[in-house]
């Protein structure tokens, strides 16, 4: 079953695509930045995600500039990145969930749960970074 996609509007005005799968304990993936696209990684990740979807309540999104989002956004700032996420789970209606993001997006994870440590109940990161410059250094790399 394919994703519908729904929106939510960041406190800045854009409009930020996002779906919501499965049942249980909500899930939020941390968008990467650039790189994602919440309808078509459904299904390039179909290891990942609809098997997630059958314990808990997954939630992805586009962050701005990417997928089915705003694309004439153009503040891309680690604030506004959490902006984006802030629409998602308002809109979503969430007090608090699991936050998990890889490479890119896990220092937008990081910064989400550091300034909202009430709202995250779990944290998932893989092959991230916190500070730039780490990156290059990273086993994934």
């Amino acid at each position: 079953m394919e994703p519908r996609i729904q929106y939510a509007r960041t406190s800045d005005g854009v409009s930020i695509a996002f779906c919501v799968m499965g049942e249980g304990p909500p899930l939020v993936r941390a968008a990467v930045p650039g790189w994602n696209h919440a309808q078509h990684d459904w299904v390039a990740w179909s290891r990942i995600f609809p098997p997630l979807s059958q314990r808990f309540r997954v939630i992805l999104y586009d962050s701005r500039g990417t997928g089915l989002s705003d694309r004439s956004a153009m503040d891309f700032s680690m604030d506004a990145m959490l902006r984006d996420l802030d629409a998602v789970v308002a809109r979503v209606g969430l007090d608090s969930f699991g936050l998990c993001s890889w490479i890119n997006g896990v220092p937008i994870a990081i910064a989400y749960a550091a300034t909202r440590p009430e709202r995250v109940s779990h944290l998932v990161l893989v092959d991230g970074w916190a500070r730039a410059r780490d990156f290059p250094q990273t086993p994934a790399r």
